[in-house]
């Protein structure tokens, strides 16, 4: 038999956590056609893998690609860290950060939501996502969530209260999203306007999800003070209705309003629900220091009478001091006073100070910190403005990171970054170190340099789990019959190459990244191939 790619002589991991196994690789089409010795084989491409590692994609369990793909199609930031499939639409966030005309043409005969701003979903306007991104092509796979904050928006909803007639315009929308081959639904509950919403909303909108076997993922509604009740809600919903679900990034920032041991509490209550039967994970980010939304700081009351007046009692001393005494929330350790934690800001009207330090920008001002973060915030033009003001802090010690996120099975591993390239349009706003080297920072790391666990452990945890989670048939181990999504690479080669300074430079090492049969990555070169698929739900 004539094969496809034969991959000769590499360590062989199934990605399941066996052992590794020296043997080699038949490839046909778009799957793993056979294991073993294959020294008489032949193949129209054979790649030599003797000293190298041969193993399933990664899977990035957590990323908000959604919003940039549409301009960065050959995923660059991602398939050269070895990440064949993301899951996509996390945090209840999905918009569009650029102008539609940036968006790659290949995609333009088919409009969706994507295209339309966000705020408004006609009829088809979410199912044409999937078909938008089918006709474009990717190089890597993606599976879609629909973002609970994103229907919020379409249905006009910034209260508590909704109407009936509210409810169905998300019901419509979620459905019509599921019944297109999403496969689940995200919730942001530190975020506007989820943060508003309430439990018994989510969990009717949850249980349209479920009729259709969707995942569940929810950035929990507070990280600090309430961290308990927050966790327990997002079990809750998984109890009533069924879902598999997964706690996004679950976290207790050092020096952060809370004792330490609130973490592996929290970790105990996620280990209790698995002893129930509830099929639920969280996931973290490998970095000490971590990136989220500023409008998560703010107090809703600010706003609620629309981002106008929210400007003017910023503007007013007597309402910028109101607002300072109700601050304690989400990153509560700037409340604290500790601005040296904050990083960047990265506000969408002003590109211009995305890579300078919040340190240094201070400085520029002679401004308290505080007063120039508010200052900022309040030049920020509008709510949905806002929503997409990004900030980047220190937020966790390295000691935790190793005994929670590195090794415990209850972690999957994620980037919680968006698919970026070096030029162009989606550049500009997307000028963040986690983007090019985080899913590599685990391998560099933790496996690597403090081996703090076996690379077919790590293998497990990017591989299997997240595949077997999300219900994702055919990828995620190495078999023959399943997917030929395949990384080859020496993990002594891996290399990091981003810095603060230069955020957009690509790691190094994956010799080969191959998605569906076909190499996207080929002697650590990208192809420009556009092998991904979208992965729709199957029933």
């Amino acid at each position: 038999m004539m094969y496809d790619i034969l991959i000769k002589g590499g360590m062989v991991y199934d990605g399941k956590g066996s052992v590794p196994v020296r043997t080699d690789v038949a490839i046909l089409g778009d799957r793993i056609a056979k294991l073993g010795d294959l020294t008489d084989a032949e193949a129209r491409l054979v790649i030599d893998a003797h000293g190298k590692c041969v193993t399933p994609g990664f899977i990035d369990c957590h990323t908000h690609s959604d919003a940039t793909i549409w301009a960065a199609p050959l995923c660059r930031s991602a398939v050269h860290q070895g990440v064949t499939t993301e899951i996509v639409g996390n945090c209840g966030l999905m918009y569009t950060r650029l102008d539609p005309g940036d968006f790659d043409p290949a995609g333009r005969a088919v409009t969706c939501f994507y295209d339309l701003g966000g705020g408004v979903c006609p009829e088809g306007a979410m199912a044409a996502c999937l078909d938008k991104m089918d006709a474009m092509g990717a190089s890597m796979n993606t599976a879609w969530m629909v973002g609970h904050n994103a229907i919020r928006v379409c249905a006009g909803l910034y209260t508590a209260d909704y109407t009936e007639a509210q409810f169905r315009e998300m019901e419509r929308i979620l459905r019509e999203a599921m019944e297109a081959g999403f496969i689940g639904f995200s919730t942001g509950l530190e975020f506007v306007p989820g943060n508003v919403s309430r439990p018994e909303e989510v969990q009717r909108l949850a249980a349209v999800a479920a009729e259709y076997d969707g995942n569940y993922a929810s950035h929990i509604r507070d990280e600090g003070t309430y961290l308990f009740e927050a966790v327990e809600e997002f079990l809750e919903v998984c109890r009533k209705t069924g879902m598999r679900g997964s706690l996004s990034h679950l976290n207790v920032k050092y020096n952060n309003g809370v004792p330490n041991e609130y973490l592996q509490i929290c970790m105990d209550k996620l280990k209790a629900a698995r002893a129930e039967g509830l099929d639920v994970y969280t996931d973290m980010l490998p970095t000490c220091f971590a990136s989220g939304f500023a409008d998560a700081l703010l107090p809703t009351w600010l706003y609620e009478e629309g981002w106008g007046k929210a400007q003017a009692i910023l503007a007013d001393p007597e309402g910028r001091e109101k607002v300072k005494q109700d601050f304690c929330r989400y990153w509560r350790y700037l409340s604290y006073g500790q601005w040296d934690r904050l990083l960047y800001i990265k506000p969408p009207h002003m590109p211009e100070i995305h890579g300078t330090p919040f340190a240094e920008l201070v400085k520029r001002s002679g401004k308290d910190p505080f007063d120039y973060f508010l200052d900022v915030v309040q030049s920020v033009p509008t709510l949905e403005e806002m929503r997409r003001f990004e900030i980047q802090g220190i937020a966790f010690d390295e000691q935790t990171m190793v005994d929670t996120v590195v090794r415990d099975p209850i972690y999957l591993w994620m980037t919680d970054a968006s698919v970026t390239a070096e030029d162009g349009p989606v550049a500009a706003v997307t000028a963040n170190i986690q983007y090019y080297m985080s899913m590599t920072y685990f391998f560099v790391r933790y496996v690597r340099e403090l081996r703090a666990l076996s690379l077919e452990q790590a293998l497990k945890k990017v591989c299997s789990v997240p595949a077997e989670h999300f219900k994702l048939r055919d990828r995620g181990v190495l078999e023959v019959g399943k997917f030929a999504d395949i990384n080859i690479f020496a993990l002594e080669d891996l290399t990091i190459n981003a810095t603060f300074e230069h955020f957009d430079r690509l790691c190094g090492g994956m010799d080969y990244v191959i998605v569906n049969g076909t190499p996207v990555i080929a002697k650590g070169v990208h192809t420009t191939a556009r092998a991904g698929r979208v992965l729709r739900r199957t029933v």
